[in-house]
């Protein structure tokens, strides 16, 4: 289905900042089991992330106590978590019994691993050449916990660390691809990018748990929304309409106040092409309402006259 720029008159189904997306799911989810699949998954991320205590899964998840309580004991009951005097942690299983870490150690090189001081594309203190990490028995949970998504098995040889020079992981909501310093674009090459393409467009199909796709290449970070790289995303959302299948127009919010007002105007231009069947794109990214007058411009739209009475 085509999409247009400003000026020019298309067809859309909705536009969603990553915030807005989980507000879609849980409008959407109004059963009681599809609510509780939902933080199920908000926990089980939030475990993988690293969270290894209840209080740390609440301020994750901002799911209340006895909700965080109710998730967990799921968790461990469909034997994916494990609870013991360290905490609670994910069960590890890779569905490729076969794969090993073998002479990779990225996830000991770029990855931030705070609770031993190591920062990002920095090696661990704690590796030796010829012996690997030499504290293994004695492994912060970050590194117990942490499995990259080609261990798991969710993607083939080529996804490999070392090879690729990408490492793909799991957190709360997100994503992660971290790229090696010294092919600091492999990420935007074959056959990577194309298939990072479809993760991220997976995270924005409404009725589905929403997560954003975050590459981190040396200091620079960026958002995937299909083939469209949206550069240094902020914390507040960024709101987005589809151009084609797998490309974006996006506003990126520059404080609460402003996602408010994107999300304000993003609410009108679903009211018009409920009414009209179709709405422009406005470049326009700093919006002041009210936004139906700019709107039906750049629509090339006229307000209908209401029915005359006899």
């Amino acid at each position: 289905m085509p999409f247009g720029v400003e000026g020019t008159r298309l067809r859309f189904s909705r536009w969603l900042s990553l915030r807005q997306m989980a507000k879609a799911v849980r409008k959407h989810d109004n059963s009681r089991a599809k609510n509780m699949d939902q933080e199920l998954w908000n926990v089980a991320r939030a475990v993988e992330s690293g969270a290894t205590t209840i209080r740390a899964v609440v301020e994750a998840t901002a799911l209340s106590h006895l909700k965080v309580e109710r998730a967990l004991r799921s968790l461990e009951k469909q034997k994916w978590l494990i609870r013991d005097n360290a905490g609670f942690r994910p069960r590890q299983a890779s569905t490729r019994p076969d794969r090993q870490c073998g002479s990779c150690n990225l996830c000991c090189d770029i990855l931030e691993v705070t609770a031993v001081d190591k920062p990002i594309h920095q090696l661990c203190r704690h590796w030796e050449p010829g012996k690997g990490c030499v504290i293994y028995d004695q492994r912060p949970q970050m590194c117990r916990s942490f499995a990259c998504a080609w261990w798991q098995g969710h993607f083939d040889e080529d996804w490999f660390p070392v090879k690729a020079g990408l490492v793909v992981h799991f957190s709360a909501g997100a994503v992660n691809i971290h790229v090696v310093p010294s092919a600091p674009d492999r990420w935007r090459e074959e056959p990577w990018f194309s298939t990072l393409c479809g993760i991220s467009l997976k995270g924005t199909r409404p009725g589905l748990p929403p997560y954003a796709t975050l590459v981190v290449s040396g200091n620079a970070k960026f958002l995937l929304l299909g083939r469209t790289v949206v550069p240094d995303p902020t914390p507040f959302g960024t709101s987005f309409v589809p151009l084609s299948p797998e490309t974006f127009h996006y506003w990126k919010a520059r404080s609460e106040e402003h996602a408010r007002r994107l999300n304000e105007r993003a609410a009108e231009m679903q009211r018009i092409q409920q009414e009209f069947g179709f709405c422009g794109i406005p470049e326009e990214d700093d919006p002041h309402p009210p936004y139906r007058p700019a709107l039906m411009r750049v629509s090339g739209l006229q307000e209908r006259e209401p029915p005359s009475r006899r």
